[in-house]
């Protein structure tokens, strides 16, 4: 990751982005601390994902619901979406 030191912190976002590319940067200015900007892929974004608070605490919820026999299976969403669709198209 290469360091970017800003001069003007007015510098707009989208020229710092043309300039660094796609590899990520460090960014840093005088008296201020610095940020990282990285590129997401879909791997980060799962790393994220997963250690985010609110998303695992309605992973449990949804856990709980499924112990508590609160689910359809996928057959039956299935046919549900069918029967919708299939009384959607009748005029």
């Amino acid at each position: 990751m290469t360091v970017h030191r800003l001069k003007d912190l007015n510098t707009p976002i989208g020229d710092i982005l043309k300039e660094v590319g796609n590899s990520g940067v460090l960014l840093e200015s005088a008296g201020n601390i610095p940020f990282a900007l990285i590129p997401l892929d879909e791997d980060l974004i799962d790393f994220l994902i997963e250690r985010n608070p609110k998303f695992i605490e309605e992973c449990r919820q949804i856990r709980q619901r499924m112990d508590a026999g609160q689910f359809r299976s996928h057959h039956e969403v299935k046919k549900i979406l069918q029967s919708s669709s299939d009384s959607g198209d009748k005029r």
